[in-house]
């Protein structure tokens, strides 16, 4: 489930997470709640544009008691960096902090086991060359609309890999991509015009809305089931013509 609202500061836009993201580990009977810090756009109108996150960030394992505060930092006077994170881990609801990591989100993570020795955890893969012209894309973020033979079998036609405007924004065909753009979003009021006319409430197919207690709001977004069976099976059930 993921929910925000926007504040705009002028020259900056301040995205504020509303809700929870749930993890749930079913092998080990383990389930994380965390909700993701404040975002803030700057240079919405003019100079360099970057994102820096802001506040705290609380992790929990509602299984075991344990928690993560997670401290972002922002820039000062004596420091130019906006990616400094500071991370204090506490045992089965203990108050006593047990280990700290320091790091930073866009680089690396370290666990300080005393003042003078600690453990690189992680480290960020270098960026693909000239990633400052494409959008500062890791080559993860590069591949995520790929289509293969071996995947594209097993997707449901409502997967956006298929969308065709995108597609051709990818290829390089600018306004091919912007026509296709505006006529699918075109259809897509139209169908939303003809539910409200009709008084058809819209049903997501995977999944449907429930009490939850670790939500802000006490309901929540989950997963009803079936998708992984239909991808198996390659069986999905009948679905709008989106593209």
């Amino acid at each position: 489930d993921s929910s925000v609202k926007s504040k705009f500061w002028g020259k900056s836009m301040e995205l504020i997470q509303t809700s929870n993201v749930n993890i749930e580990l079913l092998k080990h009977a383990d389930h994380f709640t965390y909700c993701k810090p404040s975002a803030l756009v700057r240079g919405l109108i003019s100079g360099n544009r970057s994102v820096d996150f802001t506040g705290e960030m609380s992790i929990v394992n509602h299984a075991t008691g344990d928690s993560c505060s997670v401290h972002f930092k922002e820039a000062g006077v004596f420091t130019s960096s906006n990616d400094m994170v500071e991370c204090h881990l506490r045992r089965g609801g203990n108050p006593q902090v047990e280990r700290v990591l320091r790091g930073s989100w866009s680089s690396h993570m370290r666990f300080e086991k005393s003042t003078t020795d600690s453990d690189v955890l992680w480290t960020a893969v270098s960026l693909p060359p000239d990633a400052h012209r494409y959008y500062g894309f890791s080559y993860f973020a590069m591949r995520l609309n790929e289509l293969t033979p071996a995947t594209q079998k097993y997707l449901p036609t409502t997967d956006t890999r298929f969308r065709p405007d995108q597609r051709a924004y990818e290829e390089g065909r600018i306004d091919d991509a912007e026509q296709i753009k505006q006529k699918l979003e075109e259809a897509q009021r139209t169908r939303k015009r003809e539910r409200d006319e009709s008084a058809v409430q819209w049903k997501a197919q995977w999944f449907e809305e429930r009490e939850d207690p670790q939500s802000p709001t006490g309901r929540s977004w989950q997963y009803r089931g079936g998708y992984w069976d239909a991808r198996a099976k390659n069986t999905y059930p009948p679905s709008l013509d989106l593209w």
